[in-house]
């Protein structure tokens, strides 16, 4: 495993988004799998010089027991009465005499939160940004904030991104895993990162499975599963090679983990946080036909390929702001069922988009060029809506020019992603005034585009 190690480190110079300076996370975690508690006790150093436009996010289940300076000494702050949230997390101000902290270099920030063990019961929803214990293992993501994560205020953007040296304690018996780091035995175990990662946190009593190009964690495959898995999971990333022109370098980690909300059948869900990417509710070796050498259903396919490709959206590109969900979610989806498309040919895209035309023709959408808050895009604008959009700018200018847009967005750097990021971008890439207009009045002025896709060329 070190060689593969070896490979990860490698490969993370180059994906991850460096930004001028990184936050640091140093310290430790305390876990009990039996009470759902976890106690962190950490240090936030090498703070970018924000003045006073910053923010601290932590999930809403924690209570902070103290929040010092670099001196040790304990600071006032706001958000412990009435706190304002974003997203998962409750954002807290360090204060200095009844003012903003103006450019802290380090805090010191200890604080514990207990969390439901879901095992008989379950909750309503399970999602990325849930702290989710299961009975068997627990997964904290990015997304849920159980580390400190600076909220650039002025640039809309969450330094979710950051080195690490975290000692995690927690049961005998049981596998951890930070993002960046490999998985170790418990129960005490240091992990670190010198390349900026959002951190994942994965404990569990799990097998761990190798090959040459990934790690599987609390997977069961076959030697021959996890080739067939991982040939599908190489034509993908080839693929997005050959279309974006930017290398796909990341060495993943897939994650299987059972989900905290009661599922209909047949119902699964992934989410990405580079270079892992978690699977709820199924399990990878049920994806794989060993006798015909393939993914058994179509549909699995495009369901990777979403998550493979945020890798480009999503980690590359980080989004904010308005079209934070649209440049997050609706362009990977886009690219996912273009690599389905060079898989399987035209009539699996002519079948994707009358599935989704169908299911969008009642929808009602907002504008992107009125959206002022991220959440006005919803699950279905988002995963449905927004890729037919896309769709509908590829009718419009073609799809050498739409790979020309989207790796110029990628390029872009410390931009807010709103409706005139949108504009400016694709003029940029060579689309003209007269066909920008023209895709706007048909696809974006419109409560509804349905009627406009072009199923197949």
């Amino acid at each position: 495993m070190r060689n593969w190690y070896l490979n990860l480190f490698f490969s993370l110079i180059f994906f991850s988004h460096v930004s001028a300076q990184t936050p640091n996370i140093s310290g430790k975690v305390e876990i009990s799998m039996s009470t759902g508690q976890i106690t962190c006790d950490f240090i936030v150093s090498n703070i970018p010089d924000l003045g006073k436009d910053y923010q601290v996010l932590l999930n809403k289940g924690f209570n902070i027991k103290a929040i010092k300076d670099a001196n040790n000494s304990t600071l006032d702050y706001d958000g412990f009465y009435n706190g304002k949230t974003k997203g998962e997390g409750i954002s807290y101000i360090p204060l200095l005499k009844d003012s903003t902290y103006s450019n802290p270099k380090k805090l010191h920030i200890t604080y514990t939160g207990a969390f439901p063990i879901y095992t008989d019961t379950l909750n309503f929803i399970d999602f990325k940004g849930l702290i989710a214990f299961n009975g068997k293992t627990l997964r904290a993501a990015d997304q849920s904030k159980w580390y400190p994560i600076i909220y650039d205020t002025k640039r809309d953007q969450l330094l979710e991104q950051v080195t690490y040296n975290i000692t995690v304690k927690t049961a005998p018996e049981v596998k951890i895993y930070i993002n960046g780091d490999l998985p170790k035995d418990g129960p005490i175990a240091k992990f670190s990162s010198q390349k900026p990662i959002a951190p994942l946190l994965f404990v569990g009593n799990y097998k761990v499975q190798e090959t040459a190009n990934a790690l599987f964690l609390n997977t069961n495959m076959d030697k021959r599963q996890l080739m067939i898995f991982e040939e599908n999971v190489a034509a993908i990333k080839s693929y997005y090679n050959s279309v974006i022109d930017l290398p796909y370098l990341a060495k993943n980690v897939f994650i299987e983990h059972q989900p905290v909300e009661k599922y209909k059948q047949g119902k699964s869900w992934a989410f990405a946080t580079y270079p892992s990417i978690a699977f709820a509710g199924m399990s990878l070796s049920s994806m794989i036909d060993e006798k015909e050498n393939k993914l058994k259903n179509h549909d699995d396919y495009p369901f990777l390929a979403h998550e493979l490709a945020h890798y480009y959206f999503g980690n590359i590109l980080r989004p904010n702001s308005t079209l934070n969900w649209f440049f997050l979610e609706s362009t990977a989806e886009y690219l996912s069922f273009k690599a389905s498309e060079a898989k399987y040919g035209k009539t699996f895209t002519a079948k994707y988009l009358k599935d989704k035309v169908d299911g969008m023709k009642n929808f009602k959408a907002v504008s992107l060029s009125t959206v002022d808050d991220m959440n006005k895009i919803n699950g279905n604008y988002r995963y449905h809506y927004g890729p037919l959009l896309l769709r509908g700018l590829e009718q419009a200018i073609g799809e050498k020019r739409m790979f020309i847009f989207l790796k110029d967005c990628l390029a872009a750097k410390d931009e807010l992603t709103d409706y005139a990021f949108f504009k400016r971008h694709a003029l940029k890439s060579g689309i003209t005034e007269q066909e920008w207009a023209s895709f706007e009045q048909d696809f974006i002025k419109t409560e509804n585009a349905t009627a406009k896709i072009i199923l197949a060329n």
